[in-house]
């Protein structure tokens, strides 16, 4: 049967589904008046007339991974499908409380029951110190004013205000609903006092059902005399009145998030789901006598709970004089979000997302349908953006697992459909909304006019595209109008939004110019520590393993820091040399200690065959082109960038193995002048990585290079920006571990032979270093364990470790470097090393060049 007569079968035996069409196939949905929508099959059909393909989504997210069949059959085969998945759906319904009480999933920590157990009596026994020394036992105070208050108390204008305003249950949080329009009231303080002073019910269902009502009256009268229902409101006063049925979560949408992560199902009303949580705890900790601080601690420690699993960072009420209990706390300019994405439909494109993401939620690929469903147009990379608005730039969802679901915020919006909702997020965390308010509080503005300010905002806006976005969003929430005439204004909302902001608007800095500008602004950020200290370390570091010359040393640290953000510098020389050690101990006693993961120093062995930045910058991924493949050089970089007064180094190890021109192109333009480096053109924050970066004037690279056929030279753009070290003088007599040779006829033939090699080999540069010297001591007190004689070992070292360097065209210098070697050799009875040689003066001498391999 063909695609179009299964799917008008499935209308005419199941019409209570909804159907939507796409353009490569349908979704079917189970959706009521009650429940959020739940998608029961996802159908793909076969380009010509081949099966159909489907995904039973119900399925996958009970197993926890994709269940998809080919399907070739008849209509009430199909149903029998959508049947299934009907009931699995119901099933799941049913049995979802047992089952999250058993495992619950919480902001991806599974927390079985007795983990949760143990979690409660934990927070019970041991809360935060801060909590319980300032907010247990000023609630307690405050509820002994408040429970069960009398209905004159109730008529009295102060305590209802102290009731609904104060900040001794929970913080205000965003809640901006005025109460004062109610409380000035005479009708409503009227039918208030009478109603909240009557005795509650003896039965509990009783209580719970007369409380809903009461809940539902007060929000009710609010929005007719207020214009909106300020439910934290609400549930904070009738928290303050009947503390033994309430938690201090009077967010719904916390509550909500809470109250599904401990189990719960659907949608119920904020009363049952506190009566809910209390009881949960109640089981668990036993009663507590009402008034008690264990009873306010049972009260309080569901914010608490919530709070953890959810990684919330907030306080439940204001901790100081400072951040008042309206007010908003305002991220810096360079921590916010550079603008607001724009999408099709803006806000009620958002909205629509809402109900498929509560409840249950929906796993990446129906997030990804339901967005492509709203926008068909939309390519794989734009949709990922959508879902970066959706869960960063607005925060309304988040992801556990596999599937995405509404966290408070999100469920918040979803119930009220208010932008007031979003108010604390935009205008805190988004670069130019505050700004954008502040500015047309003064007067409205033309388009032209508001662009230019805003462009002064961020510097990097360099058209018109980002403040139009944001733009386009504020008027979407109603946040601001526009008229051709008038321009730009505020609205009522607006208005309330700018009440908000108690803060001046920052900006970004403007790129600075000069090197006495970035000079000025890096000696502000950046503390290097004490040079004293750093030397000691170093020699810490080194004692017993390494000598370096001082005069390196100092070269190194004075050639790396003294311009203000280029801090580069290449250390050229002998392989083995050392130059790789130094780099690492210099940079490990310049950054001390490091924390796992957040490391300051990283050594980057550069490959052949590195031709652009990518091995150092990432990429955008050539087929999933949502997502940006990082580097640890990258992730340095950003740590760096964030970390702004403690330096951080990068070793790049053989550097030219490749050209470094080429892979450092963009780092070595943007050092020069503290300027910005692209990294995609995607949207802000692909997989977690800006756009673009400043480089970072707190960060150092070091190169190491080697010059040998391998290896590629250097480019006067590279010598330029560079600080150049060599290493070429190694004193044998000052190696540090010569101590490992116990013997000391040993110790003094191997040091002589060495030294005497050393002396020949430096003029034509085919001398060794700090490696070779250490492998040849350490190859000898091996082999004394292994009973082979002494000069023996020493002379199948040197043909090992010495000898092979030996290459090279005839020259004066040259044929006498090999001349020496081969007398060495004889002197010291090097048998096995002398005869190498002797071949070597042969092959020289008949073919003008000599190499170890032949």
């Amino acid at each position: 049967m063909s695609f179009e007569e299964i799917v008008a079968g499935l209308q005419i035996q199941r019409p209570e589904l909804r159907i939507e069409q796409r353009n490569d196939g349908c979704s079917i949905w189970l959706s009521d008046e009650i429940q959020p929508a739940k998608r029961l099959l996802r159908v793909t059909r076969a380009p010509g007339e081949g099966p159909l393909t489907i995904k039973r989504a119900v399925s996958s997210l009970v197993e926890g991974k994709d269940v998809r069949l080919k399907f070739d059959g008849s209509v009430d085969d199909f149903v029998d499908i959508v049947d299934a998945e009907l009931a699995l759906s119901q099933a799941n319904a049913g049995e979802r409380v047992a089952v999250e009480r058993t495992g619950l999933k919480v902001a991806g920590k599974l927390l079985d029951e007795n983990m949760f157990r143990r979690e409660v009596e934990s927070l019970f026994k041991s809360p935060p110190a801060r909590e319980a020394e300032n907010w247990f036992p000023r609630l307690q105070r405050f509820l002994s004013t408040t429970r069960g208050a009398s209905a004159v108390q109730l008529r009295d204008k102060a305590f209802l205000k102290e009731l609904f305003d104060s900040d001794h249950v929970s913080a205000t949080g965003m809640c901006t609903v005025r109460s004062a329009p109610a409380i000035e009231n005479d009708d409503f303080v009227a039918w208030f006092s009478n109603k909240a002073s009557q005795p509650l019910p003896a039965e509990s269902q009783e209580v719970a059902a007369w409380l809903v009502e009461l809940h539902d009256e007060i929000a009710a009268k609010f929005r007719e005399l207020c214009g909106k229902r300020p439910f934290l409101k609400i549930n904070r006063a009738l928290c303050a009145l009947f503390p033994d049925y309430f938690t201090t979560v009077a967010d719904e949408g916390k509550l909500t998030e809470l109250y599904r992560a401990l189990g719960g199902k659907g949608r119920i009303h904020a009363i049952h789901m506190h009566i809910a949580i209390r009881k949960m705890v109640e089981d668990i900790l036993g009663p507590a006598a009402p008034g008690t601080l264990d009873s306010v601690k049972q009260m309080c420690l569901p914010w608490l709970l919530y709070r953890q699993i959810s990684d919330v960072k907030e306080a439940a009420v204001p901790q100081s004089e400072a951040a008042p209990a309206d007010g908003l706390v305002p991220m810096p300019a360079v921590l916010r979000r550079k603008g607001l994405t724009a999408i099709k439909g803006y806000f009620q494109t958002l909205l629509g997302y809402l109900p498929a993401l509560s409840g249950d939620g929906l796993t990446e690929e129906d997030f990804r349908d339901l967005i492509r469903e709203s926008n068909p147009t939309l390519v794989d990379s734009s949709i990922r953006t959508t879902i970066n608005v959706v869960m960063r730039e607005f925060d309304l969802c988040r992801r556990n697992g596999g599937v995405y679901q509404l966290n408070a915020r999100g469920i918040n919006l979803l119930e009220s459909q208010d932008p007031q909702e979003l108010a604390d997020q935009l205008l805190t965390k988004v670069l130019g909304v505050d700004y954008t308010i502040r500015t047309l509080a003064a007067g409205s503005k033309s388009k032209a006019e508001l662009v230019a300010l805003l462009q002064t905002v961020n510097p990097g806006w360099t058209t018109a595209f980002a403040p139009t976005a944001l733009l386009g969003w504020l008027m979407s929430m109603r946040v601001i109008s526009y008229e051709p005439i008038s321009g730009y204004a505020l609205t009522e909302v607006g208005q309330q939004w700018n009440e908000l902001i108690t803060w001046e608007p920052p900006k970004l800095p403007k790129a600075t110019e000069t090197v006495v500008e970035i000079q000025a602004e890096v000696d502000a950020k950046l503390a290097l520590p004490d040079w004293a200290k750093v030397k000691q370390r170093l020699a810490d570091a080194a004692a017993g393993s390494f000598k370096w010359d001082q005069g390196l040393v100092e070269q190194l640290h004075g050639g790396l820091w003294f311009h203000p953000v280029r801090h580069f510098a290449v250390m050229a020389g002998l392989s083995g040399s050392g130059k790789t050690q130094l780099a690492l101990n210099y940079a490990d006693a310049l950054c001390g200690t490091q924390p796992a993961g957040q490391e300051s120093v990283k050594v980057l062995p550069v490959q052949p065959g590195w031709f652009d930045t990518s091995p150092l910058l990432g990429y955008v991924h050539p087929i999933q082109q949502s997502m940006y493949v990082g580097t640890p050089f990258l992730d340095l970089v950003l740590r760096a960038a964030e970390n702004p007064t403690t330096p951080h180094v990068a070793i790049l190890d053989e550097m030219n193995l490749s050209h470094p021109e080429q892979y450092l192109a963009p780092i070595l333009s943007a050092m020069e002048t503290h300027g910005v480096i692209d990294l995609h053109q995607m949207d802000e924050e692909v997989s977690g990585v800006p756009s673009q970066i400043r480089y970072p004037a707190n960060l150092a690279i070091i190169g190491t290079v080697n010059m040998d056929e391998t290896t590629h030279g250097l480019s006067d753009k590279v010598l330029d920006r560079a600080f150049t070290l060599e290493f070429w003088k190694i004193d044998v007599e000052s190696f540090p571990k010569w101590g490992t040779l116990e013997a000391e006829d040993v110790r003094a033939k191997a040091k002589a032979v060495l030294g005497k090699l050393m002396e020949a080999l430096e003029p034509v540069r085919l001398h060794f270093g700090w490696r070779t010297i250490d492998d040849v001591v350490s190859y000898l007190a091996f082999s004394r364990g292994l009973g082979v004689s002494p000069d023996k070992a020493l002379d199948d070292v040197l043909y090992a470790k010495v000898l092979p360097k030996l290459r090279g065209e005839h020259s004066e210098r040259f044929a006498e470097a090999v001349a020496q070697i081969q007398d060495i050799c004889r002197e010291y009875g090097l048998a096995r090393c002398a005869s190498k040689v002797q071949e070597m003066v042969r092959d020289l001498s008949e073919t003008g060049s000599t190499r170890f391999w032949r």
